[in-house]
């Protein structure tokens, strides 16, 4: 089953730092917003574009996009996949074990 946080640190006699799911969503939404060529899916009650799953102390980030029309699919897919893992890693410390990028469609 999966968790809801990843632990930071181990307890050591005065408490525990750990992160909410939540958190690494938050920070993926922004990161996705900073990349010019991609285009956010809006969430709705039957799907859920942006995915964050902690397994076994390990995060993994999958997101679908949409690409603008004319931008090169590849850079842009590698492009976000750096930037979500870049501002995971400075914004809490913790590095993402897999980032996941599914392209949808082409927007216009």
């Amino acid at each position: 089953m999966a968790q809801d946080y990843v632990k930071l640190n181990n307890d050591i006699g005065i408490g525990m730092i750990a992160i909410n799911k939540s958190v690494f969503q938050a920070i993926a939404d922004i990161s996705i917003d900073e990349i010019e060529n991609a285009v956010r899916l809006p969430e709705t009650r039957f799907s859920k574009p942006l995915q964050v799953k902690i397994e076994n102390n390990r995060l993994h980030v999958e997101t679908s996009i949409n690409i603008k029309y004319g931008a090169n699919v590849n850079q842009t897919c590698e492009l976000l996949q750096n930037k979500v893992y870049e501002n995971i890693l400075f914004m809490t410390g913790f590095k993402a074990s897999e980032v996941k990028v599914n392209v949808t469609g082409i927007e216009i």
